[in-house]
This record gives structure tokens, C-alpha cells and sequence, in this order.
């Protein structure tokens, strides 16, 4: 791969331009993602880690180009090429080092720029992950509430918020006690991009968050937080993105369902407001999704006209075993 993708002829040096870029960045879960996209990038070059790429000399437009390529032959755990989202992340998290590099003075306009204007591949997947049915959700629920510990509470008001907002783990992870509203189930919601929303609790979902409140007390802080093992609350102490993984495959676990995964809550929220004819625009405010073209993909409508379409067509069959 070193071959493929020479360095270009230049006296620059720059090793922290990618720690410069990952620093910048606002959002735990984002700095994750794009220093796993640059790892990928810096094993393409030869390298262990991204301390170790020089990317004053790597990067330039030709080059950025060759490493595209190469992801795109780049294979998933399930031997599947990577989806054009993933490679668009990754020349993302590239321009965001490139970015770095020139305001440290490391790499000329003319390059950046070039570099800047190179546009992500074509085409896209269908969201990944499932919808949770009713009973699902209904079974989920009932297991993880007839746990009476203070984690019990807990991680019920977290699985009745991801059931009725559809938040993003991270949002909910960073909400606190002063974002919400336990009157009118009113919460403030920073996204993507420090997008600030409001989404609302009303029913189910607002008494298992006005128990776990109960149980946590009022004093400032994360909303959701970390409880040790002797059933400590450490209301000071936000519970991590990972952490919150956890809970959610082991409340399920527990309800014998297969696994699920936090952005499957996201999917399935989607689906049901539209399938309950709620307007894509509204759906899209509710999620803090920038555009309703990415709200649209998770509309499932049209998958069930497609497959009542098929069913349309007869094929007569006349095979079977002798």
C-alpha cells in the first residue's frame, strides 16, 4: 500500500496534525469514529498508529484520491465491501486533517483546497439494524422494570427514552437534570453538530424517567449517571456512550431478545411517527436530522407497497422431487 500511495516531494513535517484535528472535534462519540476512520488510514500507509503518518507530506489531492480507492476495496466482517457512508466518513475525517495541517502553517492553500473540493463517493445502504416490534418493547420493558435496584430504575427510564424520542445514545448520555422539564416532559436536546432540539416525554416514558429522578435525587448534574455494584449513585458521574451499550444488550438479553442494538430505538421511533402519519419535516425536527432525505430513509411504507406489489406476480411452479 506504501507504494500505491507515495509521499509527495515537500520539506513540511507535521506527526500531530491528526491529534490537532481529533482535538477540535466537540463530540465523544465523533473523536472515536474519526480516529477509527485514521487508523484505517494510517495501517493503508504503513503505519501502526496516526502519530506516526507524517501528514504534511501524505496528504495531498492525488494521494487522498488513492486512499478512497483503496477503502473501497477494503472489506467488512462480513466480507462486504464498505458502504459508500463509510468511505464518505473517512474523506470527512482526511479534509478535517488537512484543515489541521494548514492552519498550522504546514500545508499550502493551493493543496488544502484541492484536497477540500474532492467529493465523496456515490450511492448508499439502507439504514442498518432493525425495527423493535411492540411486543419487543413491551418484553423489554417488563424485565428490565421488575428490577427494583436503583440500576433497575435506572435503565428502565433510559430504554422508555430511547422508545419515545429516538435519541442518539450520546445525546442521551450528555443530557442533564436542568435539560428537562418533569411538569411538561419538555427536554432540551444538544445534537450533531451542537444543534440544540427539543423532543417531549409524555406518558410511560415520563413516569420511568420521573421514578429514576426520584431514585437519583435532585442534585445537579448528568441525568443518567454511573451506580456501582453496592448500588451507589455517583450523580456527578455521566454514564459513557459504551456504558450505555451495555445496559442496553444486557437489559435484552435478560428479556431473551436477540440483540439489539441503541440506534435500532432510533429506526424503529422513526418508523412508527411515520407510519402514524406524522409529517416527514416534523419527524426529521424530532431526530435532528439536518435534512428529511435522511429522515426518509427509514421510512418502511415503502417497503411494504413494494412487497405487496410482488406478491402481484404468479409464477406457476411446477417443480418438487419426483
Amino acid at each position: 500500500m506504501t507504494e500505491m500511495i507515495p509521499y509527495h516531494q515537500q520539506q513540511q513535517t507535521d506527526y500531530q496534525a491528526a491529534g490537532a484535528y481529533l482535538a477540535s472535534l466537540k463530540s465523544d462519540v465523533g473523536r472515536r469514529g474519526m480516529r477509527s476512520q485514521l487508523r484505517k488510514v494510517a495501517r493503508l500507509l504503513g503505519f501502526a498508529g496516526i502519530d506516526q503518518v507524517n501528514w504534511a507530506a501524505a496528504l495531498n489531492a492525488a494521494n487522498v484520491r488513492a486512499i478512497l480507492a483503496a477503502l473501497t476495496n477494503e472489506k467488512t466482517d462480513e466480507n462486504k465491501n464498505l458502504a459508500p457512508a463509510s468511505i464518505a466518513t473517512a474523506l470527512n475525517a482526511l479534509k478535517g486533517v488537512a484543515r489541521a495541517c494548514w492552519e498550522r502553517g504546514t500545508l499550502d492553500t493551493e493543496t488544502y483546497q484541492r484536497i477540500r473540493s474532492i467529493r465523496p463517493p456515490a450511492g448508499s445502504r439502507l439504514p442498518a439494524g432493525r425495527d423493535i416490534d411492540a411486543g419487543e418493547r413491551v418484553t423489554l420493558m417488563q424485565a428490565t422494570a421488575r428490577d427494583k435496584t436503583p440500576a433497575g430504575v435506572r435503565d428502565a427510564a433510559i430504554l422508555a427514552m430511547l422508545i419515545a424520542t429516538g435519541m442518539r445514545r450520546a445525546e442521551l448520555c450528555a443530557l442533564r437534570t436542568s435539560d428537562v422539564d418533569l411538569q411538561s416532559g419538555k427536554l432540551r436536546v444538544i445534537g450533531k453538530g451542537d444543534k440544540e432540539r427539543t423532543v417531549y416525554l409524555r406518558n410511560g416514558a415520563l413516569r420511568y424517567l420521573r421514578d429514576w429522578l426520584a431514585v437519583r435525587g435532585d442534585e445537579p448534574g448528568p441525568i443518567f449517571c454511573r451506580i456501582n455494584k453496592a448500588g451507589r449513585i455517583f450523580p456527578e458521574r455521566a454514564l459513557s456512550t459504551t456504558a450505555m451499550h451495555k445496559i442496553i444488550t444486557k437489559r435484552a438479553a435478560e428479556a431473551g431478545l436477540r440483540d439489539i442494538s441503541p440506534h435500532d430505538f432510533r429506526r424503529t421511533y422513526a418508523g412508527e411517527l411515520l407510519d402514524a402519519g406524522q409529517d416527514i419535516a416534523t419527524v426529521a425536527a424530532l431526530l435532528g436530522h439536518a435534512s428529511v432525505e435522511t429522515t426518509a430513509r427509514y421510512d418502511r411504507r415503502g417497503e411494504r407497497a413494494k412487497e405487496a406489489a410482488a406478491a402481484c406476480i404468479s409464477v406457476p411452479y411446477f417443480g418438487g422431487q419426483a
